[in-house]
């Protein structure tokens, strides 16, 4: 006669970790198909081309490009590094919970914030 023996806790909880996990990628999905998402997305992507126009015109960036960008409502940036060479900046709103999208020389990047 054999013993069954018990899975060790840590197992569980990597297991339930996971299972939850799972639900998110779909309410993420969700919101990431709304007009206020891709309201903010393009707020983003034209936050990236305002600042690569401003260092070929000034052969610097600048945050001065970004006076006039037009904000859906609920939404801002905000400045999370500069230094004139190099810069990032943080496009979120509040329609759309736990998603913000990165912007950088890299390009324009969505993350997942909780």
């Amino acid at each position: 006669m054999t013993l069954a023996r018990r899975p060790a806790p840590w197992i569980l909880a990597v297991v339930a970790a996971a299972l939850l996990g799972a639900c998110v990628p779909a309410a993420v999905a969700e919101r990431l198909g709304s007009p206020a998402a891709q309201a903010l997305e393009r707020t983003a992507q034209e936050a990236f081309h305002r600042m690569e126009l401003g260092r070929l015109r000034l052969g610097a960036y600048t945050t001065n490009v970004l006076v006039d960008l037009e904000l859906p409502r609920g939404a801002r940036w905000t400045l999370e590094a500069f230094d004139g060479q190099d810069y990032r900046l943080r496009v979120e709103g509040d329609a759309v919970e736990g998603v913000a999208w990165l912007v950088s020389p890299r390009g324009v990047r969505r993350v997942i914030v909780r």
